[in-house]
């Protein structure tokens, strides 16, 4: 029996100005958190390069594609003005909502992380608060930083897929300033912090399921991969 292919989306860095001549506009990575968190599941991992246009191709050939985090997108795909965002990217975006909207098309199950559920919430029509502490009341502190991550509990709703994963509450580890502002049409919320930021959402079908945390990061990772996989191919 073949093990499953997890397509995961990476980073985009923007090249140093001298640099772009030579070697273009972006430089593509992933922090070793996620490889470490898929390995543990044991699947074969192949990174998503963002060269081709054919992304059908790239979905025939995986069994569930891993959305990761990253920087701000650009409030104008959301349909804002800049509110607060920070050093917002729009290439990037653009590029992986085609990739989840071809996903959606081919029943292809997807994992958003952090950028990934607010990449997906865009795609599907839904906006994003541009900045946790300046817009809402009595917010939690959800950002921290890269080198001490911030913790915050989230309460996981019950009847939920994540609810068959993870304790109700749980501390998850936080990097980010920016949510969703509200639950897509075919989506519903599976997870939220203590000042009511929406944490988590899932499809109505059960093939996608998304996270604002960063389980790479925490030991939510690795229980969600192995029972999401399972789940996830069963019904695709």
């Amino acid at each position: 029996m073949r093990k499953p292919v997890i397509g995961i989306t990476l980073n985009w860095y923007a090249n140093d100005e001298p640099k772009v001549r030579s070697y273009g506009k972006w430089l593509f990575g992933l922090n070793q958190s996620y490889a470490e968190m898929l390995a543990k599941a044991g699947v074969i991992t192949v990174g998503i390069i963002p060269s081709s246009r054919d992304v059908r191709s790239i979905l025939d050939i995986v069994d569930m594609i891993v959305l990761t985090g990253g920087g701000d997108t650009d409030p104008e795909l959301y349909g804002q003005r800049n509110n607060g965002s920070i050093q917002h990217w729009r290439e990037r975006p653009l590029w992986e909502m085609e990739l989840y909207r071809n996903a959606r098309e081919m029943k292809v199950p997807v994992l958003g992380i952090c950028l990934g559920i607010q990449t997906i919430a865009i795609a599907e029509g839904e906006q994003l608060i541009q900045d946790i502490s300046t817009q809402v009341d009595n917010a939690e502190e959800h950002h921290g930083e890269a080198a001490d991550p911030k913790t915050h509990p989230v309460e996981i709703m019950d009847g939920t897929i994540l609810s068959g994963i993870l304790d109700r509450k749980i501390e998850v580890s936080s990097f980010h300033h920016q949510a969703i502002a509200g639950i897509p049409k075919g989506f519903y919320q599976a997870a939220k912090s203590p000042d009511g930021m929406i944490e988590a959402m899932e499809s109505d079908d059960g093939l996608v399921v998304a996270v604002q945390w960063h389980p790479e990061r925490d030991f939510t990772g690795p229980l969600l991969l192995k029972k999401l996989i399972p789940k996830f191919l069963r019904g695709h």
